[in-house]
């Protein structure tokens, strides 16, 4: 059974590669390389093109913010506090406005 199946496929695949075959130009037009660039790469004395850097997260969206805030000032500023961050914390809650009271209904 795979020898028919074999025999099938040779049968078709024949005719396309003599097609294939006749397209293909004849080797006299192709040009040489030329060796030259190779001869350069390989020398260790050729000169090299500087690297530039260029982030990739430089055209991500920044998000909401607008602005970016210096992460040593915010450190110091929350270090003034005694316990750190929780006496901030209470701080804005003591600063805070009150909430508006819900009016009872009469």
């Amino acid at each position: 059974m795979v020898r028919r199946w074999l025999a099938v496929g040779c049968a078709f695949a024949q005719p396309l590669l003599t097609q294939a075959a006749l397209a293909q130009p004849p080797a006299a037009v192709f040009l040489p390389l030329d060796p030259q660039p190779t001869l350069r790469a390989v020398n260790p004395q050729s000169a090299v093109p500087p690297a530039t850097y260029r982030s990739t997260l430089a055209d991500l969206p920044r998000g909401i913010e607008e602005t970016r805030l210096d992460w040593r000032r915010s450190n110091d500023a929350v270090g003034q506090f005694k316990r750190g961050h929780i006496d901030l914390l209470k701080l804005e809650q003591k600063n805070a406005a009150p909430a508006a009271q819900p009016k009872a209904a009469p």
